[in-house]
Parts: C-alpha cells; sequence; structure tokens
C-alpha cells in the first residue's frame, strides 16, 4: 500500500481550482502523517528488550506482534 494521500495531493493540485488547492494541502497533509507513522513503525520494530529498561508500562512483545509490525512496515513501504 503506497501513501495514497500523496497522490491524490498531486491530482488536485493538477486541478488548479482553489477549493483543489486546499484538499491538496490537507492530502499533504495525510500524507506527512502517514509516512511518520510509517517511521514510528520502523523504529518500533528495531526496539530490543534493553532499549526497553526502566519502561515500566512497555508490555512484552510476543513473536506475532512482531511480526504484524514487519507485515505493516512492508505493506507501507510496497515491499510485500
Amino acid at each position: 500500500m503506497s501513501n495514497q494521500h500523496m497522490t491524490q495531493a498531486v491530482l488536485r493540485l493538477r486541478n488548479g481550482t482553489i477549493n483543489e488547492v486546499a484538499r491538496a494541502h490537507v492530502e499533504a497533509t495525510l500524507a506527512l502523517a502517514h509516512e511518520q507513522r510509517t517511521a514510528n513503525l520502523v523504529a518500533l520494530y528495531n526496539m530490543t528488550e534493553a532499549n526497553c529498561e526502566g519502561i515500566s508500562t512497555a508490555a512484552p512483545m510476543t513473536r506475532e506482534n512482531w511480526d504484524s509490525i514487519a507485515q505493516q512496515i512492508k505493506e507501507r513501504l510496497d515491499l510485500s
């Protein structure tokens, strides 16, 4: 799943009307949020138990959790 918000922003900008430019701005903001979420998933996936020491609220990660995060990252980066 590529970042569909980026595609929509570009299409709306090509139309060029004031309303479409405003909507493109919203789509671009959503595209940035999508990219930030992807970066956060990568950072979470790269965490180790050593990095989580002292974080009392951290729930233990199961193999299924790690696999789910890895699958989400692959989909967001079009690697699956």
